[in-house]
């Protein structure tokens, strides 16, 4: 035995490192907060002493500790504790029902607000606006009834809605957003986009309603090996922040936490940079920090709101050239950019469409033009179509490829329905993932939860190396047992190794945070996050991976999730 003692050690497994060199090894040793040793299972016997906690991972897969990074906390906690959950829901029928049971059960809400409808259960004229009013207002024409789709981009709403938030036919619409209206009568539909959306006031919650619902939130992402985030808006930017900081304080903060602030392009840009730089100074600890300026350039696809190079279908219902919209002016997001970067904050931009990405790209070229040198790690998220020349334009930028894998895949009742009739053969090419990787271009992937039901990384993982379905009971369609199975099989072309899905999740999303020198890999040295599955990931079938489990996670040395103890599953 050698003169310094771990705390824990585990041993006899298959200890996939995320180094340089893609170890593979058999142990780990962890002293307090930091990795002590990572080598073979006779090389770690010298750091076990009397008080050494020994665990015999018997084969099973240890990695780093997993870092999604592109969600939106709390997830679905607050729609849990106070909130109308239409997830699982596949009918109109069911959603109203869903509204309803809500009502009774809290007979004096003054607003009802719910998320989780699905464009696919929409048809004709309702499946390019989305569902009419109408509907919500056989339920209730006194109070505001409020649901967002699953995507998280548009807002279903009764009449009381409007009424009570001042919207008419009339109403200007913000840049950037849609108010859908009837073609006909020109009433209102009962549908708003994108930015149209912030004019619809939504719950105010206490901070105290905001904590319970983050630490359930954090006791899901340890359950799904989740050890660090880059949070996304879900509420208001300072009510999160001050919620983690609450959190911090009561000592029951267990996430490296990063946070994006969303930059939106219909306010002068300076104003909101000096709130964002007021802020990173107030929350600046080891744990939470403000690292990254947020931008949304265009919408998504079923919202028709997408930026396209090649014209929507015509079964889009947007007419013969309809391209979408791309949200700013050109020379005034390269000057946000820029001001970004100057500020010490990383660029992170939602785009879903290949103009979109393209104009994206012309932009952070650009900046780099004027700011030589700067290692400031931009990244593009989402990326749903991308034009095969502007894949060599990220590796050639040095632009990170935020990827969403859950959605890699043709989805039963939805492919077919939305991407294929709004896309045409274009969606058969939707969401690169191969392309990136064998290129060197650096790939961190995230959920975007809630817009992803379930953020359980072992699924994003399933789906980027088949390009299939991961489970099938959670989209209502029996389990798949060949990856190669057509029905599901989106360009199977474009399939990642597990070995590159696990980097994705952890050096990959680390350096993507600044983090690759603390976190990320098993190395002597670092913050000692890890997790252990219940299996070895490296020896089941493909189209499996997502049937496995996360045994422990160990945040900073500690274990804060036990399969056998507490859980939460798929």
């Amino acid at each position: 035995m050698s003169g310094i003692v771990a705390d824990i050690v585990l041993q006899d497994g298959v200890v996939y490192t995320a180094d340089a060199k893609d170890t593979l090894c058999e142990a780990v040793a962890v002293r307090g907060n930091r990795i002590l040793h990572v080598g073979s299972n006779e090389s770690v016997q010298r750091y076990i002493g009397m008080t050494t906690r020994v665990i015999d991972i018997k084969g099973k897969t240890v990695t780093p500790g997993l870092i999604d990074s592109h969600i939106h906390p709390p997830g679905l906690s607050l729609l849990e504790l106070y909130e109308v959950r239409l997830y699982h829901v596949d009918t109109l029928k069911g959603y109203l029902a869903a509204v309803k049971e809500f009502i009774a059960r809290n007979p004096e809400t003054a607003m009802v607000y719910g998320r989780g409808w699905s464009w696919s259960v929409f048809t004709g004229e309702e499946l390019i606006k989305g569902p009419r009013k109408e509907y919500l207002d056989e339920i209730s024409r006194d109070i505001p009834i409020i649901l967002r789709a699953n995507d998280g981009h548009t807002l279903w709403v009764n009449s009381r809605a409007f009424e009570v938030n001042g919207i008419t036919a009339a109403t200007p619409v913000p840049k950037g957003g849609v108010i859908d209206t009837d073609p006909v009568t020109g009433d209102l539909w009962g549908t708003l986009k994108e930015w149209a959306m912030p004019l619809i006031a939504l719950p105010e919650y206490s901070i105290a309603q905001y904590l319970e619902a983050m630490l359930l939130f954090q006791k899901k992402m340890h359950a799904f090996g989740i050890t660090g985030i880059l949070a996304m808006g879900s509420f208001s930017f300072e009510a999160m922040l001050e919620t983690f900081a609450a959190m911090q304080r009561k000592n029951k903060l267990h996430l490296r936490v990063r946070m994006a602030a969303t930059i939106r392009q219909e306010e002068e840009a300076a104003s909101q940079f000096e709130t964002v730089q007021r802020l990173k100074k107030q929350y600046d600890s080891p744990d939470l920090k403000i690292i990254t300026a947020k931008f949304f350039t265009d919408g998504v696809v079923e919202g028709g709101t997408s930026h396209l190079l090649k014209a929507y279908s015509e079964k889009a219902g947007k007419g013969e050239r309809y391209y979408g919209q791309f949200l700013w002016d050109e020379q005034k997001l390269k000057q946000a950019f820029a001001m970004a970067n100057q500020q010490g904050l990383s660029i992170h931009v939602h785009s879903t469409g290949d103009a979109s990405t393209r104009k994206v790209l012309d932009a952070m070229e650009w900046v780099r033009q004027q700011l030589p040198g700067s290692d400031w790690r931009n990244t593009i998220t989402h990326l749903q179509l991308v034009a095969a020349g502007d894949v060599e334009r990220f590796k050639k930028l040095n632009i990170i490829a935020s990827v969403q894998p859950y959605w890699h895949f043709k989805g039963p009742n939805w492919w077919d329905k939305v991407d294929s009739q709004f896309l045409g053969d274009r969606a058969e090419t939707e969401f690169p993932l191969g392309s990136f990787f064998a290129r060197g271009i650096t790939v961190a992937s995230s959920s975007d939860y809630p817009a992803t039901l379930t953020p359980n990384p072992l699924l994003a993982m399933d789906i980027g190396v088949t390009r299939n379905i991961d489970n099938g009971p959670l989209h209502g369609v029996p389990d798949i047992t060949d990856s190669d199975d057509e029905r599901y099989l989106l360009n199977k072309k474009e399939r990642a190794t597990l070995q590159q899905m696990i980097r994705s999740f952890t050096i990959n999303g680390a350096y993507m945070l600044f983090l690759e020198q603390e976190t990320g890999s098993l190395e002597a040295g670092k913050l000692a996050d890890l997790v252990v599955f219940d299996r070895n990931l490296f020896a089941v079938n493909p189209a499996d991976i997502d049937k496995a489990e996360v045994d422990m996670t160990i945040f900073n040395g500690r274990i804060v999730y036990k399969k056998s103890e507490a859980g939460c599953r798929k």
